[in-house]
């Protein structure tokens, strides 16, 4: 450990910080621990931990780490957009959690499994708006669950919360040390490295998953090769999936609608596309509900892109590259930069379509907006890539193009027809050519003729 001292207001403040977050919070004003001290009912004095700040990247799980190491006692609570979680711990044992979340509720969870029926929900939720009592004690008072199955669902719900929280890639933290109340209530005992051990692997995973659904927006139907329901062996929670895709339905609305989280039914889909039961749509995008299709369709297609690229630097980078497609920014012409300044990879995706259109029309005299924003998204790909090349050299860059090219083999099959479509993939052939040919990039891999060969020529099958 290391010791830092700050003087903020005349006043001495101790911070102390592990090696490894150290780095990550670099000392701004999102990690700056302050352990003012104070005096229990003894007269002894003691230090109370408050840290609060923004996070990005992998920090969140620092934190948590922090916690459980310094063995602290009260409430981190987390918020991202709209949504705001409040994790409690009791001597570094995360004890409970809470969240806005919907499908981490505990009532959505039961339902969601089948322990519970939607009569039965809808009945204690109302018990619980009038006599202001604990939905998990309506429920065993009713006779529905029993007392071990409430508290087997009350980890469950913890752990959904936090699973999930550590999937966020930025957002605002604030930890207090607090004395808890804990009388009367069915708490945990969760031990935080677990959980981020756990959340790591479920992250690892997802990425592979979403090499087969590359995009949320992605509508699936049932397959013609269906069999007869005596003769698929599915369990409940792959039975509830099935039964919500009826090719209308995005992947994003049947994750909202299960209740279950969003590793839980990539891996669902992954199981029920392997075994034949369901296909992809071929207008495999659907509009966005808030309108702005003719952006949305152009901005999904680059965010994956990008995302991609993302992945393959997380390792070497790793929250650095969060900063790198910022730091990219810098080497577009200002028009482009204006368009993007809003506009991260990692934001959600509703915000960085209102970004894009705001700036979009705030620009005079655009003859095809489309265009612009095709060409200033393929330049922003070149300037991230020459970045990467410039910080780790060009062999991470062979298998960041292959991914690449994944990405856009996609939209050539399942875009056919598409105005927009053909100028983004030719627009990435030729940045992606001016790439390989400034870092004399060669790959046996790649076809002699060019790596976009293949986009160049033959079928859409």
């Amino acid at each position: 450990m290391r010791q830092h001292w700050f003087i903020q207001d005349n006043i001495v403040l101790t911070s102390i910080l592990w090696h490894s977050i150290d780095q990550s919070l670099a000392f701004s004003s999102a990690g700056i621990i302050n352990n003012n001290l104070n005096k229990d009912k003894e007269g002894y004095k003691k230090d109370i931990m408050n840290l609060q700040g923004d996070f990005e990247g992998l920090t969140l799980a620092s934190i948590l780490q922090l916690l459980c190491n310094d063995q602290k006692t009260g409430v981190l609570t987390v918020t991202s957009d709209d949504d705001e979680s409040r994790v409690f711990f009791d001597q570094g044992t995360i004890v409970y959690a809470s969240a806005s979340l919907k499908e981490a509720r505990l009532g959505s969870l039961m339902r969601a499994d089948g322990v519970i029926s939607a009569e039965q929900l809808q009945k204690c939720l109302i018990i619980v708006k009038e006599e202001k009592m604990h939905l998990g004690k309506i429920l065993v008072d009713k006779g529905y669950i029993s007392l071990d199955t409430l508290k087997k669902y009350n980890t469950k719900q913890v752990e959904a919360i936090l699973y999930n929280l550590l999937f966020w890639k930025k957002g605002r933290f604030e930890y207090k040390d607090a004395k808890l109340n804990l009388k009367g209530m069915i708490i945990t005992q969760l031990n935080p490295m677990k959980l981020i051990l756990e959340a790591s692997r479920r992250i690892d995973e997802l990425s592979v998953l979403q090499q087969y659904i590359s995009s949320d927006r992605i509508v699936f139907k049932m397959s013609g090769k269906m069999q007869s329901k005596e003769e698929i062996k599915l369990n409940a929670n792959e039975w509830r999936i099935l039964s919500l895709i009826d090719g209308t339905r995005t992947v994003r609305q049947i994750i909202d609608e299960s209740g279950y989280d969003e590793f839980a039914v990539y891996k669902i889909f992954f199981s029920v596309i392997s075994s034949g039961l369901i296909e992809q749509k071929e207008d495999v995008l659907s509009a966005d509900p808030e309108g702005d299709d003719d952006y949305s369709s152009i901005l999904v297609v680059f965010n994956d892109i990008l995302i991609s690229i993302r992945k393959n630097i997380t390792e070497e980078l790793g929250d650095r590259s969060y900063s790198l497609f910022e730091e990219s920014k810098s080497g577009l012409a200002g028009e482009y930069k204006n368009m993007l300044k809003g506009y991260h990879p990692d934001n959600h995706k509703h915000s960085n379509l209102k970004s894009i259109v705001s700036a979009l029309e705030s620009l005079d005299y655009m003859r095809n907006p489309k265009e612009f924003l095709i060409t200033g998204f393929t330049e922003y790909c070149r300037c991230v890539l020459e970045k990467i090349a410039e910080i780790l050299g060009a062999q991470p860059l062979i298998k960041i193009l292959d991914d690449i090219e994944k990405v856009l083999g996609y939209v050539k099959k399942y875009q056919a027809g598409s105005k927009e479509k053909n100028k983004i993939v030719n627009d990435m052939k030729h940045a992606l050519d001016t790439i390989q040919s400034k870092f004399k990039i060669n790959s046996g891999g790649w076809s002699k003729r060019g790596f976009f060969f293949r986009f160049s020529e033959g079928s859409d099958d």
